[in-house]
């Protein structure tokens, strides 16, 4: 590894928010993070770069087993506290202090157990279609996480595409306005605001909340949780001692358990065992084709056997599309990992150009690309569009529950 001028550094301070709420100032674990940036770039000879929340990696040392018994301790303390803002936030609700908000019309909540990535988004879209396709008039409801003002109710898409920017709505947002023609798109910090909008405005016969099984503030129809067959449920304890957003007893109030991205046998008894009331299916992910938003063309997947491929990401589980890559024969030579939602700037162009002379593919998601659309990028990444593919049953099951066999 070799370390050329020139060099680029940046810092910068944000709060990453866990919601566990409504979306009010209560009910938030807000956590400051330091991204400091080191580039050292020079003309496809080498590149350097450092780019590690400074505390991450110690936590996910703790997770799997590691760390010291001081850093475990403080982690399994803190997370006592974070267990009792979660039960205390229930208690408002069970006492009568604060109210769930009831829709006219069914809401559905795709959402999870633990941290990271399960692959919520290609399911919200999977189940967008299927609704739309059988007639109903269908609405997400996000929180748009990583869009300039979180504290906004704002229409990204009536069903012809978005309507504002990533930054104004969001990455994950934007990119189903962006692929489901005929699906409304609202981003809400008080996802109930949000909800009501798409239904008494919009005229939504169907809501699909996206991340809202921690949601309190909204009653739901029915609650699908998904469950990734790759990290499964890690080690099982409560953030941030461990993954888990809510104990295991949670997923008594799930309707249906999704085991996404492969199958997992052990995973599935375990889910059984634990939510004995939900129906259990199966969605693997897998890729289906390249794409090249600046050149319009389209490659095969197995143009990956055997390619030298710079890789990068800036989404939840980026070791997932990373492997995802390498199953499909590709020689991942350069992993490069941005925070989620992350905007991408000026030195995160230079460490990407920098890419170009060592690969022969540059490679990233569908998210990403949301972000980088419109920059003077200096180079064509290849996009890896990743598609879900559960039962056609779990549509079936999920529209009979709801009394809407259509």
């Amino acid at each position: 590894m070799f370390i050329s001028p020139p060099f680029i550094f940046e810092i910068d301070l944000y709060r990453e928010v866990l919601l566990f709420g409504d979306g009010g100032q209560s009910g938030k674990v807000g956590l400051w993070r330091v991204w400091v940036r080191f580039y050292f770039c020079s003309s496809g000879v080498s590149i350097f770069y450092v780019g590690r929340e400074f505390w991450d990696e110690r936590v996910q040392v703790c997770w799997e087993g590691g760390g010291t018994p001081l850093e475990r301790g403080i982690l399994r303390l803190a997370s006592l506290f974070y267990a009792l803002g979660l039960e205390a936030r229930k208690e408002t609700y069970r006492l009568g202090l604060k109210e769930a908000s009831r829709l006219p019309a069914p809401v559905v909540s795709v959402g999870n157990i633990t941290l990271g990535g399960t692959g919520k988004t290609p399911m919200v879209a999977w189940l967008a279609e299927g609704f739309r396709d059988r007639g109903l008039k269908v609405a997400i409801v996000s929180r748009g996480y990583g869009r300039k003002d979180e504290g906004r109710t704002l229409v990204v898409s009536r069903g012809r595409g978005p309507l504002v920017s990533p930054r104004q709505g969001g990455d994950e947002p934007l990119m189903l306005a962006k692929k489901l023609s005929g699906v409304m798109v609202v981003v809400a910090a008080r996802r109930v605001e949000g909800a009501r909008l798409a239904v008494e405005e919009l005229g939504a016969e169907l809501v699909l909340l996206d991340d809202g099984f921690q949601h309190w503030a909204l009653n739901r129809d029915l609650d699908l949780v998904l469950v990734s067959g790759e990290e499964g449920l890690g080690n099982g304890r409560l953030f941030p001692a461990g993954p888990l957003r809510e104990p295991l007893r949670a997923l008594k109030r799930a309707h249906f358990l999704v085991v996404t991205k492969r199958e997992n046998p052990s995973l599935r008894r375990l889910l059984a065992s634990e939510a004995p009331q939900a129906e259990i299916f199966e969605a693997p992910m897998e890729g289906e084709k390249l794409w090249s938003p600046l050149g319009g063309e389209l490659l095969p997947l197995g143009k990956l056997k055997g390619a030298k491929v710079g890789a990068f990401a800036g989404i939840a589980d980026p070791c997932s599309f990373f492997a995802l890559l390498e199953g499909y024969g590709a020689e991942v030579v350069e992993k490069v990992t941005f925070p989620d939602h992350h905007f991408y700037r000026r030195g995160d162009l230079e460490v990407l150009r920098g890419l170009i002379p060592r690969v022969d593919l540059v490679v990233t998601t569908e998210k990403d690309w949301v972000r980088l659309e419109g920059l003077d990028l200096g180079f064509s990444p290849w996009v890896l569009k990743v598609v879900i593919r559960p039962s056609p049953r779990l549509l079936d099951r999920v529209l009979e529950r709801l009394g809407m066999e259509v």
